[in-house]
């Protein structure tokens, strides 16, 4: 009878130390396993398709929150087209938890270590960045980290890390100039300097937090003012009136294009009051020494700015009759990288200005200008940028008396339409890049002396690739469209 028994518990015995073991082998990494950690190609970036090979990132895998699996660098080995790393060459998969993470290493100008020095140190999912002031005269350095990637070998997915990078910094253009719409004859002003002033904070040190839930979150500590942003130019009281080139505030050049830098993320309460302007208007005297009243004005971006990493802001300061106002076009950083196809992206495009040298500009009249001899100057000189649709074409109309005109670039076949290509390819004007046209006239076409001018009115539009045409005058025309005139002789 023991016998019996003992056949009988001894195959149940055997069922049962079965069981685990085949739990842990279904848990236990697969195949994939063998094949090591990689990471995706072509690595993304917010604002470009895939981030530039040259640059090399660090790379972290925190395993199980106790230790870091992977400490290394990536770097993009074009013989076997796909990210290695620098020192090991492979990572195998452990069973556990694995998070993700990286930052720029360097890029093909500079390096991180180079740009923010000593201090810079990672910890566990948390990446501590020294205190960094940012100026005109600072290296511009594009520092960029990832969101992190959590991955468990429970769910067995041995599959490629996809690294999805952000830019830690905004970039900020501005430009000062007379208000375009200023009456003629009106005083110019004396100006004396245009800048962020001593108020303005461009010293901050970061902590970036690396999330299981696949966000990476950034505080900016010791926020502080350190020397000025850009080295100021005294304009030493010199005539300022409408049409003078702009100023362009952060390079303290006249310029008729802005020059975008690298700024810090900022809060509205600390771009309040940063704006200052030095200027003297004709005729006023300070009422007690009877000197020249020099006059400084504070001013602070628009109601609710907020600079943030990732999206370039650009802005025009324009006085007209004691009045300041501040104009601001916000554009995101990744305005290539689009989730929508062209047909439904929002039209985004900024105004730059006309060339006052090439014509006469009176509010929104724009006149050619003529020679002594009383001939046309031709021809006159726009130009504005268009940001979106990425892949479209840009046409410039005249809404009457177009056969007086002619507009370069054109299609070559109605060369009273302007006309251009947006997009990537070879010979396309780039996303975002200034766009100049030109309007001609013939003396021949000009009305008699005492006749009325020609005039026409400009429109703009984009036509996205897959044909779907829409407006521009929204973006480029705010305060009404352009006339173009042609004036009698």
């Amino acid at each position: 009878m023991t016998n019996k028994l003992n056949t009988i518990l001894i195959p149940a015995l055997m069922v049962l130390l079965a069981v685990p073991a085949c739990s842990r082998i279904e848990n236990a990494p697969k195949a994939a396993e063998k094949e090591g950690i990689h990471f995706a190609a072509p690595m993304q970036t917010k604002a470009t398709d895939a981030v530039n090979t040259t640059s090399v990132f660090q790379v972290r895998d925190w395993y199980n929150n106790t230790q870091y699996h992977i400490n290394n660098t990536l770097r993009w080995n074009a013989t076997e087209s796909k990210w290695v790393y620098g020192t090991t060459a492979n990572y195998e998969w452990t069973g556990g938890n694995h998070l993700f993470f990286s930052w720029l290493e360097h890029n093909e100008n500079y390096s991180t270590s180079a740009f923010f020095g000593t201090g810079l140190n990672a910890s566990g999912n948390t990446l501590t960045i020294p205190a960094k002031a940012l100026s005109t005269s600072t290296q511009q350095y594009d520092f960029m980290y990832s969101n992190p990637v959590s991955r468990n070998t429970s769910g067995n997915d041995y599959s490629d890390v996809p690294l999805v990078f952000n830019h830690l910094f905004a970039q900020v253009a501005m430009s000062f100039q007379i208000s375009n719409q200023t009456p003629d004859g009106e005083q110019p002003i004396y100006l004396h300097g245009v800048y962020l002033n001593d108020n303005f904070i461009n010293e901050k040190e970061t902590v970036i937090t690396f999330n299981d839930d696949g966000t990476a979150d950034v505080s900016f500590n010791n926020a502080a003012h350190n020397g000025a942003f850009s080295a100021r130019t005294d304009f030493g009281g010199m005539s300022y009136g409408k049409g003078a080139t702009p100023v362009d505030v952060l390079s303290q050049q006249q310029s008729t294009t802005k020059d975008f830098y690298y700024f810090w993320p900022a809060t509205e309460t600390e771009l309040h009051n940063v704006i200052e302007v030095i200027y003297q208007i004709s005729g006023e005297t300070d009422p007690i020494t009877g000197d020249p009243l020099i006059r400084h004005s504070h001013l602070s971006f628009p109601k609710g700015t907020n600079w943030k990493g990732g999206h370039t802001y650009s802005y025009t300061v324009t006085y007209m009759g004691g009045i300041f106002k501040v104009e601001e076009s916000v554009l995101p950083w990744n305005y290539t990288e689009l989730s929508a196809g062209a047909e439904d992206q929002s039209a985004m495009a900024s105004w730059i200005g006309w060339d006052s040298s090439t014509c006469t500009i009176s509010g929104r009249e724009i006149t050619f200008k003529t020679t002594p001899q009383g001939k046309l100057i031709v021809p006159i000189h726009g130009m504005f940028k268009i940001f979106s649709p990425t892949q479209c074409t840009y046409h410039i109309n005249l809404s009457t008396n177009a056969n007086f005109y002619t507009i370069t670039p054109n299609d070559g076949t109605n060369v009273h339409t302007g006309t251009g290509s947006i997009g990537t390819s070879t010979g396309d004007i780039h996303p975002g890049t200034t766009i100049d046209f030109y309007i001609y006239a013939d003396d021949d076409d000009r009305p008699a002396a005492g006749q009325p001018d020609i005039k026409a009115d400009l429109s703009f539009s984009v036509q996205a690739s897959g044909g779907r045409e829409f407006s521009l005058d929204s973006e480029l025309q705010r305060d009404g469209a352009y006339t173009i005139i042609i004036p009698s002789m």
